[in-house]
Protein backbone atom coordinates (compact mmCIF):
# COMPACT_ATOMS: atom_id res chain seq x y z
CA UNK A 1 0.00 0.00 0.00
CA UNK A 2 2.85 2.36 0.63
CA UNK A 3 4.57 1.59 -2.78
CA UNK A 4 1.17 2.41 -4.39
CA UNK A 5 1.07 5.46 -2.54
CA UNK A 6 4.34 6.63 -3.17
CA UNK A 7 4.52 5.46 -6.76
CA UNK A 8 1.18 7.34 -7.06
CA UNK A 9 2.54 10.54 -5.38
CA UNK A 10 5.34 10.54 -7.59
CA UNK A 11 3.30 10.21 -10.83
CA UNK A 12 1.43 13.47 -9.41
CA UNK A 13 4.58 15.32 -8.92
CA UNK A 14 5.30 14.39 -12.74
CA UNK A 15 2.30 15.56 -13.90
CA UNK A 16 2.16 18.82 -12.25
CA UNK A 17 5.82 19.90 -12.58
CA UNK A 18 7.64 17.65 -15.17
CA UNK A 19 11.05 16.42 -15.00
CA UNK A 20 13.72 18.80 -16.39
CA UNK A 21 13.16 17.42 -20.00
CA UNK A 22 9.44 17.58 -19.72
CA UNK A 23 9.61 21.06 -18.55
CA UNK A 24 11.90 22.43 -20.87
CA UNK A 25 10.09 24.27 -24.18
CA UNK A 26 11.18 24.83 -27.99
CA UNK A 27 13.02 28.12 -28.68
CA UNK A 28 10.79 27.94 -31.72
CA UNK A 29 8.67 25.64 -34.10
CA UNK A 30 9.71 25.49 -37.80
CA UNK A 31 7.04 26.32 -40.06
CA UNK A 32 5.25 24.02 -42.52
CA UNK A 33 7.36 23.35 -45.86
CA UNK A 34 6.81 26.18 -48.09
CA UNK A 35 4.90 24.84 -51.15
CA UNK A 36 6.38 24.10 -54.53
CA UNK A 37 7.28 27.15 -56.97
CA UNK A 38 4.86 27.77 -59.67
CA UNK A 39 7.17 27.54 -62.48
CA UNK A 40 4.96 27.38 -65.17
CA UNK A 41 3.81 30.72 -64.35
CA UNK A 42 6.34 32.47 -64.91
CA UNK A 43 6.06 32.26 -68.57
CA UNK A 44 8.79 33.50 -70.98
CA UNK A 45 10.89 34.24 -67.55
CA UNK A 46 10.76 30.48 -66.60
CA UNK A 47 13.97 29.21 -69.17
CA UNK A 48 15.94 31.63 -67.37
CA UNK A 49 15.01 30.30 -63.81
CA UNK A 50 15.35 26.72 -64.73
CA UNK A 51 18.49 27.78 -66.67
CA UNK A 52 20.11 29.52 -63.53
CA UNK A 53 18.65 26.53 -61.23
CA UNK A 54 20.65 24.06 -63.83
CA UNK A 55 24.18 25.93 -62.38
CA UNK A 56 23.47 26.61 -59.25
CA UNK A 57 21.05 23.76 -57.73
CA UNK A 58 19.40 26.40 -55.67
CA UNK A 59 15.43 26.63 -55.02
CA UNK A 60 13.51 28.10 -57.18
CA UNK A 61 12.00 30.48 -55.06
CA UNK A 62 15.28 32.28 -54.69
CA UNK A 63 16.04 32.30 -58.51
CA UNK A 64 12.59 33.40 -59.03
CA UNK A 65 12.18 36.29 -57.22
CA UNK A 66 15.88 37.72 -58.35
CA UNK A 67 15.16 37.31 -62.10
CA UNK A 68 11.54 38.66 -61.45
CA UNK A 69 12.75 41.63 -59.88
CA UNK A 70 15.87 42.20 -62.28
CA UNK A 71 12.66 41.85 -65.17
CA UNK A 72 10.96 44.43 -63.00
CA UNK A 73 13.49 47.12 -63.23
CA UNK A 74 13.97 46.55 -66.88
CA UNK A 75 11.03 47.04 -67.98
CA UNK A 76 9.46 49.84 -65.70
CA UNK A 77 10.88 53.12 -67.44
CA UNK A 78 8.88 51.51 -70.27
CA UNK A 79 5.73 50.61 -69.07
CA UNK A 80 3.19 51.03 -65.92
CA UNK A 81 0.63 48.41 -65.69
CA UNK A 82 -3.15 50.02 -66.10
CA UNK A 83 -5.59 48.06 -64.05
CA UNK A 84 -9.34 48.36 -64.66
CA UNK A 85 -11.33 50.07 -61.60
CA UNK A 86 -7.30 51.32 -59.84
CA UNK A 87 -5.97 52.98 -61.67
CA UNK A 88 -2.18 53.30 -63.86
CA UNK A 89 0.92 51.65 -61.35
CA UNK A 90 4.38 50.95 -61.99
CA UNK A 91 5.87 47.72 -62.27
CA UNK A 92 8.38 48.27 -59.68
CA UNK A 93 8.63 44.96 -57.30
CA UNK A 94 9.99 44.42 -54.00
CA UNK A 95 11.37 41.09 -53.00
CA UNK A 96 12.77 39.55 -50.29
CA UNK A 97 13.99 35.76 -50.24
CA UNK A 98 15.14 34.43 -47.06
CA UNK A 99 18.11 31.89 -47.52
CA UNK A 100 20.56 30.48 -45.64
CA UNK A 101 24.37 31.23 -45.54
CA UNK A 102 25.79 28.49 -48.34
CA UNK A 103 22.69 28.67 -50.33
CA UNK A 104 24.33 30.55 -52.93
CA UNK A 105 22.71 33.56 -52.67
CA UNK A 106 25.46 35.68 -54.59
CA UNK A 107 26.21 33.51 -57.72
CA UNK A 108 22.17 33.64 -58.28
CA UNK A 109 21.92 37.25 -58.33
CA UNK A 110 25.14 37.56 -60.43
CA UNK A 111 23.52 35.51 -62.66
CA UNK A 112 19.76 36.86 -62.44
CA UNK A 113 21.82 40.64 -63.07
CA UNK A 114 24.87 40.03 -65.55
CA UNK A 115 22.85 42.69 -67.78
CA UNK A 116 22.35 44.72 -65.25
CA UNK A 117 25.60 44.76 -64.30
CA UNK A 118 27.41 45.00 -68.03
CA UNK A 119 25.01 48.66 -68.38
CA UNK A 120 26.65 49.64 -65.41
CA UNK A 121 30.08 48.62 -66.94
CA UNK A 122 29.58 50.40 -69.53
CA UNK A 123 28.00 53.71 -67.75
CA UNK A 124 31.59 53.12 -65.53
CA UNK A 125 33.51 53.53 -68.86
CA UNK A 126 32.00 56.76 -69.74
CA UNK A 127 31.86 58.30 -66.35
CA UNK A 128 35.72 59.38 -66.59
CA UNK A 129 35.31 61.23 -69.75
CA UNK A 130 32.29 63.11 -68.67
CA UNK A 131 33.61 63.88 -65.33
CA UNK A 132 36.26 65.49 -67.10
CA UNK A 133 34.06 67.22 -69.85
CA UNK A 134 32.18 68.73 -66.83
CA UNK A 135 34.82 69.90 -64.59
CA UNK A 136 35.84 71.96 -67.85
CA UNK A 137 32.56 73.15 -68.61
CA UNK A 138 32.13 73.98 -64.80
CA UNK A 139 35.11 75.78 -65.00
CA UNK A 140 34.45 77.92 -67.93
CA UNK A 141 31.13 78.99 -66.88
CA UNK A 142 32.23 80.23 -63.37
CA UNK A 143 34.62 82.00 -65.67
CA UNK A 144 32.49 83.36 -67.83
CA UNK A 145 30.01 84.35 -64.83
CA UNK A 146 32.92 86.58 -63.34
CA UNK A 147 33.33 88.26 -66.79
CA UNK A 148 29.94 88.88 -67.50
CA UNK A 149 29.78 90.52 -64.08
CA UNK A 150 32.30 92.77 -64.31
CA UNK A 151 31.56 93.94 -67.94
CA UNK A 152 28.51 94.97 -67.04
CA UNK A 153 28.34 98.06 -65.93
CA UNK A 154 24.38 99.66 -66.66
CA UNK A 155 22.79 98.32 -63.01
CA UNK A 156 21.01 94.99 -62.33
CA UNK A 157 19.36 94.35 -65.74
CA UNK A 158 22.54 94.39 -67.64
CA UNK A 159 24.15 92.15 -65.08
CA UNK A 160 21.26 90.05 -65.38
CA UNK A 161 20.90 90.01 -69.44
CA UNK A 162 24.92 89.56 -69.21
CA UNK A 163 24.49 86.09 -67.05
CA UNK A 164 22.02 85.34 -69.34
CA UNK A 165 24.42 85.08 -71.91
CA UNK A 166 26.48 82.77 -69.95
CA UNK A 167 24.03 79.65 -69.83
CA UNK A 168 23.10 77.39 -67.43
CA UNK A 169 25.23 76.04 -64.96
CA UNK A 170 26.30 72.51 -65.85
CA UNK A 171 25.27 69.76 -63.85
CA UNK A 172 27.96 66.85 -62.91
CA UNK A 173 27.25 63.25 -64.40
CA UNK A 174 25.30 60.98 -62.66
CA UNK A 175 26.92 58.40 -60.41
CA UNK A 176 27.45 54.95 -62.62
CA UNK A 177 25.15 52.79 -60.75
CA UNK A 178 22.21 50.82 -61.33
CA UNK A 179 22.03 48.78 -58.45
CA UNK A 180 22.45 50.00 -54.54
CA UNK A 181 23.63 47.42 -52.84
CA UNK A 182 24.86 48.35 -49.51
CA UNK A 183 23.35 51.99 -49.58
CA UNK A 184 21.01 53.51 -47.02
CA UNK A 185 17.54 55.06 -48.30
CA UNK A 186 18.98 58.68 -48.16
CA UNK A 187 21.78 57.47 -50.21
CA UNK A 188 19.35 56.03 -52.59
CA UNK A 189 17.09 59.09 -52.87
CA UNK A 190 20.36 60.91 -53.96
CA UNK A 191 20.84 57.84 -56.37
CA UNK A 192 17.12 58.43 -57.63
CA UNK A 193 17.43 62.40 -58.23
CA UNK A 194 20.94 61.92 -60.43
CA UNK A 195 19.37 58.64 -62.33
CA UNK A 196 15.98 58.15 -62.31
CA UNK A 197 16.33 53.92 -62.42
CA UNK A 198 18.61 52.90 -59.59
CA UNK A 199 17.00 50.03 -57.42
CA UNK A 200 18.37 47.70 -54.04
CA UNK A 201 19.92 44.65 -55.28
CA UNK A 202 21.77 42.54 -52.41
CA UNK A 203 22.53 38.96 -51.85
CA UNK A 204 23.18 39.98 -48.53
CA UNK A 205 20.70 42.28 -47.26
CA UNK A 206 21.97 42.34 -43.83
CA UNK A 207 24.12 45.31 -44.84
CA UNK A 208 20.82 47.15 -45.47
CA UNK A 209 18.37 45.59 -43.29
CA UNK A 210 20.82 45.49 -40.51
CA UNK A 211 22.42 48.80 -41.10
CA UNK A 212 21.72 53.00 -39.82
CA UNK A 213 18.66 52.74 -41.82
CA UNK A 214 17.17 50.54 -39.43
CA UNK A 215 17.85 51.77 -36.24
CA UNK A 216 15.18 52.36 -33.97
CA UNK A 217 15.65 56.18 -34.63
CA UNK A 218 15.28 56.14 -38.93
CA UNK A 219 13.54 53.16 -39.62
CA UNK A 220 10.04 54.45 -39.95
CA UNK A 221 11.69 57.10 -42.35
CA UNK A 222 13.31 54.37 -44.30
CA UNK A 223 10.05 51.57 -44.80
CA UNK A 224 8.00 54.99 -45.82
CA UNK A 225 10.40 55.96 -48.22
CA UNK A 226 10.55 52.54 -49.78
CA UNK A 227 6.90 52.09 -49.70
CA UNK A 228 6.86 55.42 -51.63
CA UNK A 229 9.44 54.44 -54.10
CA UNK A 230 6.99 51.50 -54.48
CA UNK A 231 4.36 53.46 -55.11
CA UNK A 232 6.36 55.18 -57.93
CA UNK A 233 5.44 58.45 -55.87
CA UNK A 234 7.34 61.72 -56.90
CA UNK A 235 10.65 62.49 -54.92
CA UNK A 236 10.05 65.52 -52.74
CA UNK A 237 12.53 67.46 -50.56
CA UNK A 238 12.45 70.73 -48.52
CA UNK A 239 14.94 71.93 -47.20
CA UNK A 240 16.73 74.95 -46.24
CA UNK A 241 19.47 75.04 -48.16
CA UNK A 242 16.77 74.35 -51.34
CA UNK A 243 14.15 72.17 -52.73
CA UNK A 244 13.87 69.06 -55.13
CA UNK A 245 10.73 67.89 -57.12
CA UNK A 246 11.97 64.76 -59.41
CA UNK A 247 9.39 62.89 -60.82
CA UNK A 248 9.29 59.20 -62.93
CA UNK A 249 11.57 57.97 -61.13
CA UNK A 250 11.47 53.95 -60.87
CA UNK A 251 12.83 51.65 -58.05
CA UNK A 252 12.72 47.78 -57.28
CA UNK A 253 13.89 46.15 -54.62
CA UNK A 254 15.48 42.77 -54.41
CA UNK A 255 16.84 41.32 -51.29
CA UNK A 256 17.88 37.88 -49.84
CA UNK A 257 18.59 37.34 -46.37
CA UNK A 258 19.60 35.04 -43.66
CA UNK A 259 16.28 34.55 -41.29
CA UNK A 260 18.11 36.23 -38.11
CA UNK A 261 18.18 39.28 -40.55
CA UNK A 262 15.03 38.78 -41.98
CA UNK A 263 13.04 38.49 -38.91
CA UNK A 264 13.88 41.89 -37.76
CA UNK A 265 11.81 43.33 -40.51
CA UNK A 266 9.37 40.17 -41.03
CA UNK A 267 8.09 40.58 -37.13
CA UNK A 268 8.60 44.32 -36.97
CA UNK A 269 5.17 45.76 -35.80
CA UNK A 270 5.79 48.64 -37.28
CA UNK A 271 6.48 47.09 -41.09
CA UNK A 272 2.97 45.19 -40.79
CA UNK A 273 2.08 48.86 -39.97
CA UNK A 274 2.91 51.05 -42.29
CA UNK A 275 2.33 48.57 -45.55
CA UNK A 276 5.46 47.39 -46.17
CA UNK A 277 5.18 44.04 -45.88
CA UNK A 278 2.13 44.57 -47.73
CA UNK A 279 4.30 45.65 -50.99
CA UNK A 280 7.04 42.59 -50.43
CA UNK A 281 6.75 39.56 -51.89
CA UNK A 282 8.39 37.56 -49.44
CA UNK A 283 9.52 33.85 -49.42
CA UNK A 284 11.54 31.52 -47.41
CA UNK A 285 12.04 28.30 -49.35
CA UNK A 286 13.67 24.83 -48.33
CA UNK A 287 17.16 24.69 -48.53
CA UNK A 288 18.59 22.71 -51.25
CA UNK A 289 21.99 22.42 -49.60
CA UNK A 290 23.62 18.85 -49.47
CA UNK A 291 21.61 17.69 -52.49
CA UNK A 292 23.28 19.16 -54.94
CA UNK A 293 26.02 16.42 -56.74
CA UNK A 294 27.91 17.43 -59.37
CA UNK A 295 26.10 18.15 -62.63
CA UNK A 296 27.43 19.01 -66.13
CA UNK A 297 26.53 21.74 -68.05
CA UNK A 298 23.89 21.94 -71.19
CA UNK A 299 24.19 24.03 -74.06
CA UNK A 300 20.31 24.90 -74.03
CA UNK A 301 20.22 26.04 -70.65
CA UNK A 302 23.28 28.05 -71.56
CA UNK A 303 21.59 29.54 -74.61
CA UNK A 304 18.16 30.57 -72.23
CA UNK A 305 20.33 32.65 -70.39
CA UNK A 306 21.98 33.98 -73.14
CA UNK A 307 18.11 35.00 -74.43
CA UNK A 308 17.42 36.80 -71.14
CA UNK A 309 20.85 38.52 -70.98
CA UNK A 310 20.08 39.60 -74.47
CA UNK A 311 16.28 40.55 -73.87
CA UNK A 312 17.20 42.78 -70.37
CA UNK A 313 20.64 44.21 -72.48
CA UNK A 314 17.68 45.62 -75.19
CA UNK A 315 15.33 46.83 -72.36
CA UNK A 316 18.15 48.75 -71.16
CA UNK A 317 19.58 49.84 -74.21
CA UNK A 318 15.89 51.54 -75.70
CA UNK A 319 15.57 54.94 -75.03
CA UNK A 320 12.29 55.01 -72.73
CA UNK A 321 9.69 57.78 -72.59
CA UNK A 322 10.40 61.00 -70.79
CA UNK A 323 7.94 63.51 -68.98
CA UNK A 324 8.05 66.43 -71.19
CA UNK A 325 11.30 69.07 -69.90
CA UNK A 326 12.75 66.50 -67.33
CA UNK A 327 14.45 64.03 -66.91
CA UNK A 328 12.03 61.44 -65.18
CA UNK A 329 9.74 58.45 -66.93
CA UNK A 330 6.66 58.67 -68.89
CA UNK A 331 6.37 54.99 -69.23
CA UNK A 332 3.46 53.64 -71.23
CA UNK A 333 0.44 51.57 -69.72
CA UNK A 334 -0.09 48.15 -70.39
CA UNK A 335 -3.81 47.87 -70.89
CA UNK A 336 -6.08 44.39 -70.02
CA UNK A 337 -7.36 42.59 -72.30
CA UNK A 338 -11.12 42.12 -71.95
CA UNK A 339 -11.07 38.71 -70.83
CA UNK A 340 -7.87 39.33 -68.62
CA UNK A 341 -10.35 41.89 -66.87
CA UNK A 342 -13.06 39.37 -65.75
CA UNK A 343 -10.40 36.95 -64.69
CA UNK A 344 -9.27 40.20 -63.10
CA UNK A 345 -12.88 40.82 -61.01
CA UNK A 346 -13.17 37.32 -60.19
CA UNK A 347 -8.99 37.09 -58.37
CA UNK A 348 -10.53 40.57 -56.88
CA UNK A 349 -13.64 38.81 -55.20
CA UNK A 350 -12.24 35.96 -54.17
CA UNK A 351 -9.17 37.57 -52.51
CA UNK A 352 -11.17 40.40 -51.07
CA UNK A 353 -13.53 37.52 -49.74
CA UNK A 354 -10.78 35.54 -47.95
CA UNK A 355 -9.92 39.36 -45.95
CA UNK A 356 -13.28 38.89 -43.69
CA UNK A 357 -12.12 37.46 -40.07
CA UNK A 358 -11.59 33.82 -40.06
CA UNK A 359 -11.14 33.58 -43.77
CA UNK A 360 -7.71 32.23 -45.25
CA UNK A 361 -6.57 35.89 -45.60
CA UNK A 362 -7.71 37.52 -42.41
CA UNK A 363 -3.94 37.54 -40.25
CA UNK A 364 -2.31 39.03 -43.56
CA UNK A 365 -4.62 41.60 -45.01
CA UNK A 366 -2.30 44.13 -45.52
CA UNK A 367 -0.67 41.75 -48.19
CA UNK A 368 -4.08 40.63 -49.02
CA UNK A 369 -5.58 44.08 -49.87
CA UNK A 370 -2.87 44.37 -52.38
CA UNK A 371 -2.47 41.03 -53.70
CA UNK A 372 -4.39 42.88 -56.87
CA UNK A 373 -2.04 44.85 -57.85
CA UNK A 374 1.03 42.20 -57.14
CA UNK A 375 -1.12 39.83 -59.46
CA UNK A 376 -0.88 42.72 -61.79
CA UNK A 377 2.51 43.94 -61.67
CA UNK A 378 3.42 40.50 -61.75
CA UNK A 379 1.62 40.19 -64.88
CA UNK A 380 2.94 43.60 -66.30
CA UNK A 381 6.43 42.07 -65.82
CA UNK A 382 6.07 39.14 -67.77
CA UNK A 383 4.06 41.09 -70.50
CA UNK A 384 6.37 43.46 -71.14
CA UNK A 385 9.46 41.15 -70.89
CA UNK A 386 7.41 38.92 -73.53
CA UNK A 387 7.09 42.14 -75.61
CA UNK A 388 3.14 42.04 -75.08
CA UNK A 389 1.18 45.55 -75.72
CA UNK A 390 -2.15 44.11 -73.54
CA UNK A 391 -2.20 41.99 -70.55
CA UNK A 392 -4.30 38.56 -71.66
CA UNK A 393 -6.08 36.45 -69.62
CA UNK A 394 -3.16 34.07 -69.35
CA UNK A 395 -1.10 36.52 -68.51
CA UNK A 396 -2.94 37.62 -65.66
CA UNK A 397 -3.67 34.09 -63.93
CA UNK A 398 0.16 34.13 -64.00
CA UNK A 399 0.74 36.91 -62.00
CA UNK A 400 -2.27 35.76 -59.85
CA UNK A 401 -0.71 32.57 -59.56
CA UNK A 402 2.76 34.23 -58.03
CA UNK A 403 0.47 36.75 -56.10
CA UNK A 404 -1.46 33.32 -54.35
CA UNK A 405 2.37 31.86 -53.95
CA UNK A 406 3.30 34.48 -51.90
CA UNK A 407 0.07 35.18 -49.84
CA UNK A 408 0.98 31.61 -49.22
CA UNK A 409 4.33 32.29 -48.13
CA UNK A 410 3.40 35.77 -46.10
CA UNK A 411 0.71 32.88 -44.21
CA UNK A 412 3.19 30.79 -43.62
CA UNK A 413 6.07 32.81 -42.16
CA UNK A 414 3.55 34.74 -40.36
CA UNK A 415 3.53 32.16 -37.87
CA UNK A 416 7.25 32.75 -37.37
CA UNK A 417 6.72 36.52 -37.59
CA UNK A 418 6.10 36.71 -33.62
CA UNK A 419 9.58 34.72 -33.00
CA UNK A 420 11.44 37.55 -31.67
CA UNK A 421 15.48 38.08 -32.80
CA UNK A 422 16.22 37.08 -29.34
CA UNK A 423 14.98 33.16 -29.99
CA UNK A 424 16.76 32.76 -32.71
CA UNK A 425 19.81 34.42 -30.39
CA UNK A 426 18.86 31.81 -27.83
CA UNK A 427 18.64 28.64 -29.90
CA UNK A 428 22.39 29.69 -31.30
CA UNK A 429 23.46 30.70 -27.75
CA UNK A 430 22.45 26.72 -26.56
CA UNK A 431 23.59 24.71 -29.56
CA UNK A 432 27.13 26.52 -28.40
CA UNK A 433 26.35 25.39 -24.90
CA UNK A 434 25.74 21.97 -26.11
CA UNK A 435 28.40 21.84 -28.06
CA UNK A 436 31.17 22.17 -24.82
CA UNK A 437 32.61 19.47 -22.84
CA UNK A 438 31.20 21.11 -19.65
CA UNK A 439 27.57 21.48 -18.81
CA UNK A 440 28.08 24.26 -16.80
CA UNK A 441 28.61 28.13 -17.69
CA UNK A 442 29.02 32.01 -16.33
CA UNK A 443 27.65 34.94 -17.79
CA UNK A 444 31.64 36.83 -18.51
CA UNK A 445 32.17 33.41 -20.85
CA UNK A 446 28.87 33.60 -22.58
CA UNK A 447 29.45 37.20 -23.69
CA UNK A 448 33.48 37.00 -23.99
CA UNK A 449 33.67 33.49 -25.70
CA UNK A 450 30.27 32.72 -26.71
CA UNK A 451 28.22 33.41 -30.19
CA UNK A 452 29.44 36.90 -31.87
CA UNK A 453 25.85 38.65 -31.50
CA UNK A 454 25.65 37.73 -27.99
CA UNK A 455 28.81 39.07 -27.51
CA UNK A 456 27.51 41.79 -24.55
CA UNK A 457 26.54 41.53 -21.17
CA UNK A 458 23.08 43.03 -21.48
CA UNK A 459 22.80 40.78 -24.32
CA UNK A 460 23.83 38.32 -22.81
CA UNK A 461 21.84 37.90 -19.80
CA UNK A 462 18.81 38.81 -21.53
CA UNK A 463 19.18 35.30 -23.68
CA UNK A 464 20.62 33.13 -20.97
CA UNK A 465 17.01 34.16 -19.30
CA UNK A 466 15.12 33.22 -22.42
CA UNK A 467 16.84 29.60 -22.01
CA UNK A 468 16.03 29.66 -18.25
CA UNK A 469 12.15 30.25 -18.42
CA UNK A 470 12.26 27.74 -20.98
CA UNK A 471 13.65 25.14 -18.74
CA UNK A 472 17.58 24.34 -21.01
CA UNK A 473 19.58 25.40 -18.63
CA UNK A 474 19.37 25.68 -14.32
CA UNK A 475 21.20 28.46 -12.51
CA UNK A 476 23.64 27.42 -10.03
CA UNK A 477 24.29 28.63 -6.75
CA UNK A 478 25.99 31.74 -6.33
CA UNK A 479 29.60 31.51 -5.64
CA UNK A 480 29.58 28.34 -7.94
CA UNK A 481 33.00 27.70 -8.62
CA UNK A 482 34.21 27.32 -12.04
CA UNK A 483 37.28 27.47 -14.03
CA UNK A 484 39.17 28.02 -10.81
CA UNK A 485 36.86 31.67 -9.76
CA UNK A 486 33.67 31.77 -7.94
CA UNK A 487 30.52 32.24 -10.40
CA UNK A 488 27.77 34.51 -9.56
CA UNK A 489 25.76 34.13 -12.53
CA UNK A 490 25.89 30.79 -13.71
CA UNK A 491 23.86 27.99 -15.02
CA UNK A 492 23.94 24.46 -15.73
CA UNK A 493 22.39 22.23 -19.10
CA UNK A 494 19.46 20.42 -17.48
CA UNK A 495 19.15 16.57 -18.07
Amino acid sequence: MDNFADGAEAFVKSAVHGTPADRKQPLYRPSAPPADYPMAALLELRPAVEAIKHRTQTPEALIAGSVLAAAGFCVAPHHDVEIPGVGTKPLNLAVLTIAQSGERKTTVDLLATASLRRAEQKLAAKYGDEIAIYKREKAAFEAATAEAKKAAKRGRAAVAEALAGVGTEPKPPAAPILMAEESTIEGLIVALIERPNVSMFSAEAGMFLGGHGFTPETATRTMTTVNSLWDGAAIKRLRATGHVHKMGRRSSMSLMAQRSVAMKLIGDDGARDNGLLARILLSEPETTIGTRLWREGRADYDQFLCQYDDRLADLLDRKPPLLEGGDGFDPAPIAFHIEAERHMIAFYNQTEAALRDGERYASIRGYGAKMLEHASRLAGVMAAYAGQDTIDATTFDAGAELATFYAGEHLRLADTAGIAADLILAQRLLEWWQSRPDPRCYLLEIYQRGPNAIREAATAKRIVEILEERGWIERLPAGTQIDGATRRDAWELTP
